[in-house]
């Protein structure tokens, strides 16, 4: 990427490491006490090396640009980040500033934790260029508590050199759900052993999310599940029937595949890998053989393919932070500033805006435009609507991990698991 020009690698001597949950934290410019008297802001976000090094990039442009607004910023994968955040909300050290999850976004907005944006659109925050739902979706009762940073897609990703070399390339036009399981079994099988066709993603309750949709359903109807039973028992059945026959690997190997360094792709396990969009780039990277994006299957008739391009990731601020103008401040910054824009990439997953598409459509390397070329195909079918995930969808998205991997295990059934979802449910979005 031409961002490269920013000097991307990371000065391991500026670490300065924190025992919070095993996260290392970089402080850039002053000490906490202070940067708080100095009116700086805490800016906090999860995930991998590559945002990381990006995010801290784009915060130093930051600060030379605005020398009044010193920053200190804290990172940690996503299940560390989310451990820690609670805690930091309940004890009042919650930063300024911090990437938010739409797994877990409304639970803070139904609580009452995050600020209100709404007044610092228009004004601090130009929202103009930005997609639609990308500010919608984190907008609720006339308050805006979260803007997205992102607009992303579920896909199907793949290594050429075994799609070929099984000669099924061809057959992920108008890829259907029978002709996904078909391709599946046939590269676990050419593979030999322990080798299979695609990850198994029956517990990833955004990829349900997908199959629900293109039944005519939707994942959630006011609180409660806005799909029937049967979708589940389909689902959940479709998983075995892929475990069953070498189209995706059993339990005991899924559960170590956290990670992109672990997935079953990266691996040399399985010849495809279901994902967020913008992880083609994070795959990539771990892999010598060259890989591909493809929307995922759909029905074999029926007019909406499912997908949903969606902001999944947010900016928000706790509405017991002291900074919320200047992080206000920062938030136009991430979503506006060319070069910022440029410095990110697609690490926080696709562009939020036609602007942002239209810098990175110059720059970006190869892979990074496969994925601003998929979205932009979808763009043109998926659906216009962008549903939010209401307050208990992580509960929900780790009971349907633990159920998909209990009929792998041969502990219960597809018609027994789907039935213990949607009793749990009942409670869980009470």
């Amino acid at each position: 990427m031409s961002s490269r020009k920013y000097g991307l690698s990371l000065d391991r001597r500026q670490l300065l490491k924190v025992s919070v949950g095993g996260t290392a934290a970089l402080w850039l410019g002053l000490g906490e006490q202070a940067l708080a008297a100095n009116g700086g802001v805490k800016v906090s976000w999860y995930g991998g090396q590559d945002t990381h090094e990006r995010m801290q990039k784009a915060l130093k442009l930051f600060t030379e640009k605005n020398p009044d607004i010193p920053t200190t910023v804290e990172f940690a994968p996503f299940n560390e980040f989310w451990d820690r955040l609670p805690v930091q909300y309940a004890g009042g050290g919650a930063p300024d500033m911090h990437r938010h999850s739409m797994t877990y976004l409304y639970s803070y907005i139904k609580r009452g934790l995050l600020a209100d944006l709404a007044p610092y659109i228009g004004s601090t925050i130009d929202i103009s260029k930005l997609y639609p739902g990308v500010v919608d979706i984190g907008t609720m009762n006339g308050k805006t508590n979260a803007i997205g940073n992102n607009q992303i897609a579920f896909a199907l990703f793949y290594n050429r050199e075994k799609l070929d070399k099984a000669g099924v390339t061809g057959k992920l036009d108008n890829l259907t759900w029978d002709g996904f399981r078909e391709i599946s079994i046939a590269l676990g099988k050419a593979g030999g052993n322990r080798h299979y066709g695609t990850n198994d993603s029956g517990g990833v309750l955004a990829f349900l999310e997908l199959f629900v949709t293109q039944r005519g359903k939707s994942l959630y109807a006011e609180n409660a599940l806005g799909f029937e039973q049967q979708d589940l028992v389909d689902w959940f059945a479709f998983w075995q029937s892929m475990r069953d026959e070498q189209g995706a690997p059993p339990p005991a190997i899924t559960s170590e595949s956290t990670g992109f360094q672990n997935a079953p792709m990266v691996r040399d396990m399985a010849a495809m890998q279901t994902g967020w969009c913008q992880q083609l780039v994070f795959f990539q990277a771990l892999m010598k053989q060259e890989l591909g994006i493809h929307a995922c299957p759909s029905p074999a008739e029926g007019p909406d393919n499912g997908h949903l391009i969606r902001a999944l990731d947010f900016w928000a601020v706790p509405a017991r932070s002291k900074n919320v103008d200047k992080a206000a401040k920062l938030i136009d910054f991430l979503l506006n500033d060319e070069e910022a824009i440029e410095i990110l990439g697609l690490t926080l997953g696709g562009p939020a805006s036609d602007k942002a598409s239209d810098i990175l459509s110059k720059s970006v390397d190869k892979t990074s435009g496969m994925v601003l070329d998929y979205l932009k195909g979808l763009r043109a079918h998926a659906s216009k609507k962008t549903p939010g995930w209401i307050a208990g969808h992580g509960e929900l998205e780790s009971l349907l991990k633990r159920l998909n991997e209990s009929i792998g295990f041969a502990q219960t059934t597809p018609k027994d698991a789907a039935d213990e979802f949607f009793s749990q449910a009942v409670s869980i979005l009470r």
